[in-house]
């Protein structure tokens, strides 16, 4: 018996640490299929990888934001050092997600860093409603990565 809990719990260990991003390609039967990427839900919030045309875009999606372009601060966590970026966010229409970055290419550091980091923080800065501040595990970003570029 208690192999089996050793076992059981050994598994649970092993399926926390390893499911961070998830990706997949959604096929409801009525529209084009499409592919997508998330991270577990970390205060309220995802972070999202999607396909827009030929551009893989990044988006934090889950709160409430007011300002139209926040500045977001980044900061990806790799081998142990923090890589800082600052970029201007674009506020999604409904107010719930904020669009980090159209095409994930455009910036070759940062791209470097999301496929390496070990885990991310990103601070919305907002003027009007309170600052939101999220972290999440990178497990399998670069994976994640590849899969909505190809």
């Amino acid at each position: 018996m208690k192999k089996v809990i050793n076992l059981l719990g050994a598994i649970l260990i092993t399926g926390s640490i390893s499911a961070q991003w998830t990706y997949r390609v959604n096929d409801n039967g009525f529209d084009e299929p499409y592919k997508v990427a998330y991270t577990p839900e970390n205060n309220g919030a995802n972070l999202y990888l999607f396909q827009l045309d030929t551009m893989v875009t990044f988006s934090v999606s889950g709160g409430y934001y007011c300002d139209d372009a926040p500045t977001v601060d980044v900061v990806f966590v790799v081998n142990g050092v923090d890589k800082k970026f600052s970029v201007e966010g674009y506020k999604g229409g409904s107010s719930d997600v904020i669009y980090i970055s159209w095409d994930l290419e455009e910036d070759p550091l940062f791209l470097e860093a999301f496929k390496t980091a070990s885990t991310v923080r990103i601070r919305i800065n907002e003027s009007y409603c309170t600052t939101e501040i999220y972290s999440f595990k990178m497990t399998s970003s670069k994976a994640a990565y590849e899969f909505m570029s190809k």
